[in-house]
């Protein structure tokens, strides 16, 4: 950590300097002080990045079309950006975000009542705790996942006893096992088979005959190989802390494929396997209705994706091989994308799917970015390791089914609903569910 007075004069300009060093303590100095000069520079030149952008406001829209508030809020009407039925995107869209710099998008997070260096904190916070940890003093199963099994039921049932809101916590009574067919025997194994994955820190792509982009988890289920049960049981403590904070709304109906039907058809995602049998989850924002999204409670999409959380890490294809996640965004605009949720819903989603579940990522796919999304990953991938960098794979306009192929293995693994790139899957894992 800097000291405090090395950043005063930065302050100055922009306090969101030391937000930022609060905030992430592990970071390299260097690191630190290169973004923050980023950031005085920002401040000191916004002027002229605004003015850019009020003059290629005013050489895209003619008077007529363009309409000016009291609030000095400017607004262009152009009715033929609106979505069509089908809930498309086009680059366009993203236009009328006005965010085309650091310096914009930064400024947009104050219209939704948070700021920019809250949020980068937030998921910086997400991230770094997405592969967990080996502590010095961990517990080790020595002979496989029977032993390290019988060492974790034993971790659950002492904290478990210590009293009667933990005893409650821990029947997992949150967890929608009857709809899956599972036991919470399931449940602790997925976690055990988390926190032995890839522990050489070593990516075993082409290894096992897969020649797909990320390759397939190091995974290795012999009694010879030790199980850092410890570790196991830290995520899983986050894990049944988290299901309880949301409790509320998740008992508030059986936790069931029926009960979060609806959203399901509001949201277009998919699960398949691929060639390698990583297990594959597709999201498709421009097949995704978002005015139905942001019009139903937050309560049932927080259901939704718990429900899927649950289907993805207890598949075993996603557990031995590895979890890929292929995101189209359809350059959709930074306000519709970041008010689907309310921002601190989308936050602690977000902090379960990647930094409390058992699941780990080999790839994750993101076609048709928009300007604003490029922005903050370049910011994010500053605290992001080389590891997590390379499982970040950005496809490029006219690229998408050469990338995809080499991703999955060809068409016969891709829906056929999603994107536009002619998969051939009519009926994925979700559907098969129903």
């Amino acid at each position: 950590r800097l000291p405090y007075y090395l950043f005063s004069f930065f302050n100055q300009t922009n306090p969101s300097a030391m937000v930022m060093v609060r905030t992430v303590p592990s970071i390299s100095k260097l690191k630190l002080i290169i973004l923050t000069v980023g950031i005085f520079l920002i401040s000191s030149f916004n002027h002229v990045i605004i003015a850019s952008e009020i003059a290629e406001s005013a050489s895209s829209s003619s008077p007529s079309d363009t309409t000016c508030g009291a609030d000095g809020q400017c607004h262009h009407d152009d009715r033929s950006r609106e979505s069509t039925a089908d809930n498309s995107h086009n680059e366009d869209a993203t236009k009328t975000d006005g965010i085309h710099s650091v310096w914009a998008f930064k400024d947009s997070f104050s219209k939704l009542g948070s700021s920019w260096t809250s949020v980068l904190g937030e998921y910086i916070s997400v991230v770094g705790n997405a592969d967990g940890k080996d502590i010095r003093g961990d517990v080790y199963a020595d002979s496989g996942l029977e032993e390290g099994l019988l060492l974790l039921q034993l971790m659950v049932k002492d904290i478990a006893s210590q009293s009667q809101e933990n005893e409650l916590a821990w029947t997992f009574r949150t967890s929608p096992l009857h709809d899956f067919g599972k036991t919470t025997d399931d449940i602790l194994l997925a976690f055990l088979r988390w926190s032995m994955v890839d522990n050489s820190g070593n990516e075993n792509n082409g290894g096992d005959g897969c020649s797909l982009i990320g390759g397939v988890n190091k995974y290795v289920s012999t009694s010879s190989e030790k199980v850092n049960v410890s570790k196991a049981f830290r995520r899983l403590t986050a894990y049944v802390q988290w299901m309880e904070s949301v409790s509320e709304d998740l008992l508030h109906a059986p936790l069931t494929h029926a009960s979060v039907a609806n959203s399901l058809s509001i949201f277009s995602i998919h699960a398949t396997h691929d060639l390698c049998g990583r297990l594959i989850w597709w999201v498709n924002l421009g097949k995704t209705d978002i005015y139905q999204m942001k019009t139903q409670p937050p309560r049932e999409t927080t259901r939704m994706f718990v429900w899927v959380a649950h289907l993805l890490f207890l598949d075993e294809g996603a557990q031995t091989k590895g979890l890929v996640v292929v995101d189209d965004m359809s350059h959709i605009g930074f306000w519709e994308y970041m008010t689907m949720l309310p921002l601190h819903v989308g936050i602690s989603v977000d902090r379960f799917l990647i930094s409390v579940t058992p699941l780990k990522a080999k790839n994750v796919v993101l076609m048709h970015r928009p300007k604003w999304a490029e922005i903050g990953y370049s910011l994010l991938s500053w605290f992001l390791t080389s590891k997590m960098k390379i499982r970040v794979t950005m496809v490029e306009r006219g690229e998408e089914i050469d990338v995809l192929n080499k991703v999955v293995g060809g068409a016969e693994f891709i829906p056929t609903e999603f994107s536009n790139v002619k998969g051939e899957i009519t009926a994925d894992l979700i559907s098969i569910h129903r």
